[in-house]
Order: C-alpha cells, then structure tokens, then sequence
C-alpha cells in the first residue's frame, strides 16, 4: 500500500491523481484495498461486526463525497485508517456517554459518591483525556480503554513500540497534571 516511510505509493497516487476524472475506478480500488483492513481495526476497537461496518462505510462515504484528494499527500492507506480511528473513538466516546446517563438513573451507581460528584469526576477525566494530542491520546485510549498491547498500537497504528511507550509516558504525565486537582 503505502511506503514504510509514510510517503505515498505510487498505486495511490495514480488513485489521486485519477480520482478528479476516474473517480468510480478510483474508489472501486479503494474500497478493495482497504476496506478489510479498515474493517479489521474498526472491529478491534468496537467489538461489534455491524457497528465496526458502518464505520468503515461512513468513511468511505465521506472519501466518496471529496472532489479531490490532493490534500492526501502521504499515505492515503494511513489517512484512511486514522478517519476509522477516529470515528470508532467518538462513537466509543458517545457509547460511554450513553452507558454513563443509564449508570447515572441507577439510583446506587456508586454509594461512596453522589451522582453529581461521579459526573463531576467523569467529565474531569473525559477533559483531561481529551486535552491530550491527538496521537498520544489515541495511543492512551487504544492501550487503557481498549485494552490493546503496545505491540498491537505499533502495528495498528504503523509506529514503532517505542513511540507507543513514550506516547504513553506523555499521556500519563499529562493526566497527571491536568488532573492533579483532584488529589486530596
């Protein structure tokens, strides 16, 4: 697909370069190379073959609505993959808001704390995850919420493992911070 160095393979530059003019060829290749792929971490991150579907469709649906491409200049295999990524994320996002309004209406959520203060300390941590950058904040939601190996984030995410352990160094030391607040 696309180079061990991240520059984009010459298969995807013919893609788009001819997306303008052969765009259903274009995507027809796409869609082949790709969509197990896609599919594949999409499934990981969800645990859920339907949902895991819709979000590969959901960015190929988006891929499908650009005009051009020309702003893919690396690796569009990696761009793609990040697009999956980054929807699973939000759609694990608005499961455990959902999860938590349901856990919120249970009247013994946590008897050590009231629902306010629960709430309160969930949005806190929400924040301070959400503040993290980007990658380091992928590599932290894909190894704690995930559960995944750093071995597995390396390879998921075409980085090597070392990156994985210091984009989670960073993310703990982060969360540290932002959340040092909250220590009595």
């Amino acid at each position: 697909m696309s180079s061990p160095d991240g520059t984009i393979s010459l298969r995807e530059r013919q893609w788009v370069e001819t997306w303008p003019t052969q765009k259903a060829v274009a995507m027809k290749a796409i869609f082949s190379a790709y969509y197990k792929p896609l599919w594949i971490t999409a499934f990981r991150m969800l645990s859920d073959r339907a949902l895991a579907e819709d979000m590969v469709q959901e960015v190929m649906s988006k891929l499908w609505q650009m005009d051009r491409l020309d702003h893919i200049r690396t690796n569009l295999g990696g761009y793609l993959h990040r697009s999956v990524v980054n929807h699973s994320l939000n759609k694990i996002k608005e499961r455990k808001r959902w999860a938590f309004q349901e856990d919120a209406d249970r009247p013994d959520v946590d008897q050590r704390m009231s629902a306010a203060a629960h709430k309160s300390l969930q949005e806190d941590i929400e924040a301070a995850i959400s503040a993290l950058p980007d990658r380091c904040r992928l590599v932290f939601v894909l190894s704690r919420y995930e559960l995944l190996a750093n071995q597995e984030i390396a390879d998921l995410l075409e980085i090597s493992i070392k990156t994985v352990e210091n984009q989670m160094t960073k993310a703990f030391r982060l969360l540290r911070e932002n959340l040092s607040h909250l220590q009595k």
